[in-house]
């Protein structure tokens, strides 16, 4: 393993990540990371993690939204407890004892608690979990100057009465803020460490494309779309539209009408961005008559491509601020969603729809493209509805449907078909970890009735 050496362009940048790593990793005073990456940059962090996360179980995310210094140390001590019980049962056919008992909660001190915790894991596991590496990405964090005391809080207990655990345990944030934890890293600058990660991902469809030694047409579409990809970052219409018609050359003439789509999506997406609505529309309608085309072909995406050809319509008109004309448009993308049978992409139809009517002062008919959303909702697997965009429309109609309005009941009604009599707490969003122990426990239970 040690002499392995990547051969191609997504194994060269993992191992640049691999190497930050490492240079973090075996630094021996160090406890906290920010690994710092621009968007595209962002996403092979993710993965990095993800791997990680797939090779030990001695990584974790933690994704425990923050709320205030003294309620996420005690969140975060009991998402691990959770993720360590939905592993209870797979640990037990790979022949380790799972038998940990997390220590009583310390409600006065949730800080002190967490460090209890993850002290009493590794020394009941050491062989699983000889040290730990905790990536914290809260699920939501409007308080960054508070996030960071916490962490600071955090630090000073590894420093101090934790100083042992700390060996065994290292803290890592991401992020695309290159300001982020500059504060904390001024405080504590032996503990706190900064990567910039530079892995130029944005380059690496054009990599890919040259590396497959792809000839014809397929290979000539492939490169055609990639520097059209690229071209997004540069407000250049004539390049842009020079680069479009070569692509269309291809599809067109294969009919690949799905390609074509996307090229008209991805020219829509461009004009949107650089302001030029009337070009944006019609790409995007451009977009929608080839997705049709696909469909008619029986093309397996073919209503997708549709509804997003729609979508893209719709975000035009409502950046004209024609709601109802965008409404018209989500109305007809929840006709071609509900024939693909997509629960997310029919909730959105309709989700939007509600939006935009309400927008438009359409108050009654805003909220009747509410319920129809909440109805969508009841074809998406339950462990997932409280983490979908289904969430977006429960909140929504909560705030406009009050305890005294005419339709409550009704809405009600809709909440415990969805979520059940206890909709107010089951409703919230759950952890990754939650989400995989509910869907596990609901295919056990779909194989058990299928014996």
């Amino acid at each position: 393993m040690q002499n392995w050496q990547p051969t191609n362009p997504v194994e060269r940048r993992m191992m640049a990540a691999h190497e930050d790593w490492l240079a973090f990793a075996n630094d021996k005073s160090a406890r906290l990371l920010y690994w710092h990456a621009n968007e595209a940059d962002a996403e092979l962090l993710k993965v990095f993690f993800q791997t990680q996360r797939e090779m030990s179980n001695a990584v974790l995310e933690l994704n425990s939204p923050f709320e205030d210094a003294d309620r996420y140390p005690a969140a975060l001590a009991e998402e691990i407890i959770a993720f360590y019980d939905t592993r209870r049962e797979g640990s037990a056919r790979t022949g380790i004892v799972a038998d940990w008992k997390p220590p009583a909660r310390n409600h006065a001190h949730a800080a002190q608690h967490l460090f209890a915790v993850l002290n009493s894991l590794m020394l009941h596991h050491p062989d699983v979990f000889p040290g730990m590496v905790l990536v914290l990405a809260p699920a939501r964090n409007d308080k960054p100057k508070a996030f960071e005391a916490c962490l600071d809080k955090l630090l000073n207990l590894l420093n101090g009465p934790y100083a042992g655990l700390s060996r065994r345990l290292r803290l890592v944030l991401m992020g695309t803020d290159p300001n982020a934890f500059g504060g904390l890293a001024k405080q504590r600058p032996d503990a706190v460490r900064r990567t910039d990660g530079r892995y130029q991902m944005q380059a690496l469809p054009r990599e890919l494309a040259a590396q497959s030694g792809e000839r014809g047409a397929t290979g000539q579409f492939r490169r055609l779309f990639v520097e059209l990809s690229e071209s997004l970052g540069h407000n250049d219409p004539a390049r842009l539209e020079r680069l479009r018609a070569s692509a269309l050359g291809v599809s067109d003439a294969k009919q690949w009408f799905d390609q074509s789509a996307t090229v008209h999506l991805l020219a829509g997406a461009a004009y949107l961005k650089w302001g030029s609505a009337d070009l944006a529309l019609s790409a995007y309608r451009d977009a929608t008559a080839s997705a049709q085309q696909a469909r008619e072909a029986s093309h397996p995406a073919g209503n997708k491509l549709v509804v997003n050809g729609l979508f893209g319509e719709a975000s035009v008109q409502i950046t004209r601020e024609r709601y109802l004309d965008a409404a018209r448009c989500y109305a007809k993308a929840a006709e071609f969603a509900r024939v693909d049978k997509d629960s997310i992409l029919l909730v959105e139809a309709h989700r939007m729809r509600a939006w935009c009517l309400d927008r438009a002062r359409e108050r009654d008919a805003a909220l009747d493209a509410g319920f129809l959303a909440l109805g969508a909702g009841q074809s998406m697997e339950p462990a997932l509805r409280a983490n979908s965009n289904l969430q977006l429309v429960v909140s929504w109609m909560l705030e406009r449907i009050g305890w005294l309005h005419v339709r409550r009941g009704e809405l009600e009604r809709a909440l415990e078909a969805l979520y059940g009599p206890d909709w107010k707490e089951t409703s919230k969003p759950l952890s990754p970890n939650d989400v995989s122990a509910q869907l596990i426990a609901n295919n056990n239970m779909e194989e058990g009735n299928a014996s």
